[in-house]
């Protein structure tokens, strides 16, 4: 006989789109998209009063077996944690309560300890979004899924054209797909041709006036990004272009040529190796962690993105 589902999902974690297509997949498995819609409330976990969540746990499905309710963000929902204990502990088998933050939960996460204390009711799915050669594999194989190709160089290119962003990887991968018809495989000159390097001008723009101590401009640059762009995804971007300055001095210093360190187009490796002759090693290995220290504090609400860039620019510029 096989296990009852679980009465609760917990989804974390910083890639949206992972997390977006699990829950999708939940959804579909309520059945028939119009008796499912009838089975499904999503509401807000900074908006939603417990009881009125508490009421909708309860309630019995229409015409199906089962019925979703999704808390998204979780918000404050789980503040103070007893509340929430009370209504995890006495929910109906006929009901899913997904309870989905759209950051990772810290380790000493009440609510993790419940779901690990509690394995047969609470089904627990971290979603850290791939970075790195993680996430130039996540392309090929999404490719793949397509009914494409993408080739390996074309992959990590576009895995530093998007910054790291998967969502933006996805959106790109189907536009390069349907671009060579799934004829051939995607390459580099694909990638080059009809992907742009989202904020990339005013990235390297922003680290010029860094360079030669211009606050004011750098300062500029960083504001209007911020016209355009979340903080979250400013933020991504700042890392991979210090990440890329360290690679290109250490390399300098080595006596080795930036192109054979950078995974970048040579013109690109070029303009950061130009850059890089600004700032010292040992200050490009200082602001790197620096930056590091900032992500995880962001990641774990003890620091406001906004701020931290204004004064990392300010500070740099002195």
């Amino acid at each position: 006989m096989a296990a009852p589902p679980p009465t609760v999902y917990l989804l974390h974690g910083d890639d949206d789109l992972a997390g977006g297509e699990f829950l999708a997949r939940l959804i579909d498995k309520l059945g028939d998209p119009t008796t499912a819609q009838l089975n499904r409330l999503q509401v807000s976990g900074d908006q939603a009063d417990l009881t009125e969540i508490e009421a909708a746990c309860h309630a019995a499905p229409f015409l199906a077996p089962r019925r979703l309710v999704i808390v998204s963000p979780l918000g404050k929902l789980g503040t103070p944690f007893s509340r929430l204990e009370k209504l995890l502990e006495n929910l109906p088998p006929t009901t899913g309560l997904v309870l989905v933050e759209h950051k990772p939960l810290p380790k000493g996460s009440p609510l993790l300890a419940w779901a690990e204390t509690h394995p047969q009711q609470a089904f627990v799915r971290s979603f850290d979004p791939p970075r790195g050669a993680a996430l130039v594999r996540w392309i090929t194989q999404r490719a793949q899924q397509l009914g494409g190709e993408m080739e390996p160089g074309a992959a990590a290119l576009l895995a530093e054209s998007v910054a790291g962003d998967a969502r933006t990887a996805a959106q790109e991968t189907a536009k390069l797909l349907d671009y060579v018809d799934r004829k051939r495989a995607v390459n580099s000159s694909d990638v080059e041709a009809l992907t742009p390097v989202r904020g990339q001008s005013d990235i390297f723009a922003m680290v010029d006036a860094l360079g030669h101590r211009n606050g004011r401009q750098a300062m500029l640059h960083l504001h209007h990004l911020f016209d355009t762009e979340e903080p979250r995804y400013i933020f991504s971007m700042v890392i991979r272009q210090f990440r890329l300055l360290l690679l290109a001095r250490e390399a300098l210093d080595a006596g080795q040529s930036p192109r054979q360190a950078l995974p970048l187009p040579p013109f690109v490796a070029d303009k950061v190796a130009g850059q890089a002759v600004h700032f010292p090693l040992a200050r490009l290995e200082a602001i790197y962690h620096d930056l590091l220290e900032t992500d995880i504090a962001s990641k774990r609400g003890r620091a406001d993105l906004d701020v931290a860039l204004d004064t990392l620019v300010a500070t740099l510029a002195r």
